[in-house]
Order: structure tokens, then sequence, then C-alpha cells
């Protein structure tokens, strides 16, 4: 996410107010990771992950509406806790879906590689959306929501192959 040079590029503001940005982010992300985690032994982790994930997927679509530094930072903060706690939620979502815990390493590896492949590719395609667009955002903001669209819709097919439409299975 290139939140801090779209700040710096398209928003005005300086360096430090870039840099902290990262800061607010992880730093809202440490109680999207926690209070989530509590709710997840009652409902069930994907239950919970599929709309912590849906949620920052329309605050991504929402970005190319920021053109403020208050703004910016409220993007900042909402996603920056609705991100992290549905990121936490994939470990427990994945041993949810494994019924045999002998695969259990073996699912977590290729769910973590694909994870890897995305992390690995998902800046420079950014950049490259960005270049494309001549320096605006919009190409990548509308990439990247619709990216985690793509993930809820299949974490979506993982739970209704898995239980069907019953909405209140804990899974």
């Amino acid at each position: 996410m290139k939140l801090g040079s779209f700040g710096r590029n398209i928003i005005g503001i300086d360096d430090k107010a870039a840099a902290s940005l990262i800061l607010i982010i992880n730093g809202v992300g440490v109680a999207g990771r926690l209070l989530p985690a509590i709710l997840a032994s009652k409902l069930g982790p994907l239950n919970l992950m599929i709309p912590l994930t849906f949620l920052p997927a329309l605050i991504l679509f929402c970005w190319a509406s920021v053109h403020t530094q208050a703004s910016l930072l409220l993007f900042d903060i909402f996603y920056g806790f609705l991100m992290a706690s549905g990121q936490g939620m994939l470990p427990p979502s994945l041993g949810s879906l494994t019924k045999d815990p002998s695969k259990m390493g073996v699912r977590f590896g290729m769910v973590f590689s694909i994870c890897g492949f995305a992390l690995l590719i998902g800046q420079p395609l950014a950049g490259a959306l960005i270049e494309a667009h001549g320096g605006g955002y919009l190409y990548a903001q509308m990439y990247s929501g619709a990216a985690m669209m793509m993930g809820v819709i299949f974490m979506t097919a993982a739970r209704t192959k898995i239980v069907g439409w019953v909405l209140k299975v804990k899974i």
C-alpha cells in the first residue's frame, strides 16, 4: 500500500506526516488483531474473517474520495483497524477449514506461499498502475479494492462448500 507516497504526492503532506501514517496504521492494527480474536471463539474465525475482509475492501474503494489530510488520517485509522482484524483471522480461519490435523502444515504452507507471492508483486504492480495513470492513484486504488473483494468471494465460496448457505454454523 502506497499510502505515504499518496499523502505526499496527492494530498501534499510533509515527509514526517507521511512516515507517521505507517505508525498509525500499525498502531490501530494492534487493537484490530485483539478484539476480533475474542469474538472468533463465539462466532467462528471464518465467519468473522469474511466481513472483516469485505469492510476493508469497501474502504479501499472509498480511498479514491480522500482529498484532505483529515480524510487521509481517517482512512488510515479505519483501514488499519479493519485490515489487521482480517489478517489476524487468517491462521484460525485456515485451521477451521482443515479437519485433518496431519494436513494442517501443508495447507498453511500453500496459503502463505500464495500470500508471499502477492506481497512480492503488490508494490511493483501498484507502482506500475500509478505510472499508467500518469501519477494518479485511481487505478491502484480500484485494483486493490477489487483484489480484496476477490478474496471475499473465495472465502465465501470455501465456507459455502463446507457448510452450505446455513449462516448459523460456526466455522
